[in-house]
């Protein structure tokens, strides 16, 4: 496999109007590393010569949230980028449309896992959607994977969280993921920390239902097109940039969009301690992205 390694986003930027970016691993180091370095400032070179850049994040927080954490970065909105979409504010469309690929007679879902102390909860997603909690799982149409953690803690091994999976597999529940991503960088030294998507698949491969919302998912996607189209832009005009091959790649290409995956940072950066040769390979042709980049920037 032969695809051209280059050093950030400047360098290719120029054949796009538009750039969609991934957040975490991209331009964001998770919340205890917060920028990483020069971001802010690309961010700023884009949107002063005239490229509309949004960010589509697997976050299942709503968008405010978000927004308000980079505020505390310095990264503002109209300055650095001009829109975001996050897989919480999709999920919040979802419930609120009444979009679930499934009945949901009793309008009830029950929480897999608690509250994640360092996160919004889960209710303002679900606040005034007809959708109630219940601490019932029998009473339940669904169950929402909350932000996996063990006592308030991230952790790093997900066989720990498989005894709560066994032990709601028999309900025969639908289960929706509203963050498809399988681990997250966080802390300070950064690790690798289990995330909703993990739970996810393993309650896949243990014969359960998901309904996954977030890239690779369609939804995000369009909304995020959405925004563009209203400055005239069409998918042959943007770019996204990501560092997970499964989401950001994968998803872009199913919708049409050409793509670029950041291999020094994130996800990929991980993935590549043992070479970024055999980290390609090792990606099915759907995951392969039109770019490499070093970083973003």
């Amino acid at each position: 496999m032969t695809i051209t390694t280059s050093p950030n986003v400047l360098s290719i930027i120029d054949q796009f109007k538009g750039l969609l970016l991934d957040a975490y691993g991209v331009f964001w180091g998770g919340n205890a590393v917060g920028l990483l370095p020069g971001s802010k400032e690309i961010l700023e070179k884009l949107v002063a010569t005239g490229k509309i850049v949004g960010i589509l994040s697997n976050s299942s927080q709503l968008v405010a949230k978000e927004i308000h954490k980079y505020q505390q970065h310095g990264l503002l909105q109209g300055k650095h980028f001009h829109f975001l979409v996050t897989s919480g504010e999709v999920a919040r469309r979802v419930f609120l449309q009444g979009q679930l690929p499934f009945a949901t007679t009793k309008k009830r879902f029950w929480v897999l896992g608690q509250s994640h102390p360092k996160f919004a909860s889960h209710e303002a997603i679900f606040q005034g959607t007809g959708y109630i909690e219940t601490s019932d799982i029998d009473e339940a149409d669904f169950i929402y994977i909350s932000i996996p953690h063990i006592d308030g803690q991230d952790r790093v091994d997900l066989e720990i969280f498989r005894p709560d999976i066994e032990k709601v597999k028999s309900k025969k529940l639908p289960m929706v993921c509203a963050n498809p991503d399988r681990f997250a960088q966080e802390g300070s030294p950064v690790k690798m920390v289990v995330r909703q998507g993990s739970l996810a698949n393993m309650y896949e491969e243990m014969g359960g239902q998901v309904f996954y919302i977030g890239k690779p998912e369609a939804k995000g996607y369009e909304i995020a097109m959405e925004h563009f189209q209203k400055q005239g832009m069409h998918s042959q005009d943007i770019l996204m940039v990501g560092d997970t091959p499964e989401t950001d790649i994968r998803g872009a290409r199913r919708f049409g969009i050409a793509s670029a995956l950041v291999t020094e940072t994130g996800i990929m950066g991980e993935r590549s301690r043992n070479g970024l040769e055999k980290a390609l390979k090792a990606l099915p042709s759907h995951d392969i992205p039109d770019y490499l980049l070093a970083r973003f920037a």
